[in-house]
């Protein structure tokens, strides 16, 4: 069972919790997290949502997930990227892209230049069913197509191109 802090509409913890999979009271939030991993070729790390998943199935998406009570978000996409890739990230590289609201959730979004090989991914099963390095415009055109997670990329691709651009 997840639990999850409650955040009021400033992103700021309220002391309430809430157990996953309950409705979120109106006026409330949890906290989500991702991290955008990016290779010294600029490609972009994203997984596809395994068909067990009750959102958003079969979709393409960067990692993350929630974070549960205790953690913090740089914690969270540490987890999560272990627990569902396999892979450990090199914390001291992650930095915060931006921090939005989508729905009942505030997300606080990260971005690492890191290589990774493909090979050495252990999928979580429950969790992805495919893992790829696509191109910035690969990402777009899928997002275009309705085969990315929503939500997501739409508030943090400007930045991530500005990023690809100027390096």
């Amino acid at each position: 069972m997840e639990i999850w802090d409650m955040l009021d509409s400033e992103g700021k913890n309220t002391g309430k919790v809430i157990i996953k999979g309950e409705e979120i009271p109106e006026g409330f939030y949890h906290l989500g997290a991702d991290i955008w991993i990016i290779n010294s070729e600029n490609k972009i790390l994203i997984q596809k949502r395994s068909s067990k998943k009750r959102l958003s199935p079969n979709v393409w998406a960067m990692t993350g997930g929630s974070v549960i009570k205790g953690e913090n978000s740089r914690e969270t996409i540490e987890r999560e990227t272990k627990e569902e890739l396999g892979i450990e990230l090199n914390m001291n590289e992650v930095k915060l892209l931006k921090k939005f609201r989508t729905g009942k959730v505030w997300i606080d979004t990260y971005f690492i230049k890191q290589e990774i090989d493909l090979n050495e991914i252990t999928m979580q099963e429950d969790e992805v069913c495919d893992v790829k390095w696509a191109t910035y415009d690969e990402v777009d055109d899928i997002f275009k197509s309705g085969n990315f997670i929503e939500n997501r990329w739409e508030f943090v691709k400007d930045i991530i191109q500005d990023f690809i651009n100027n390096k």
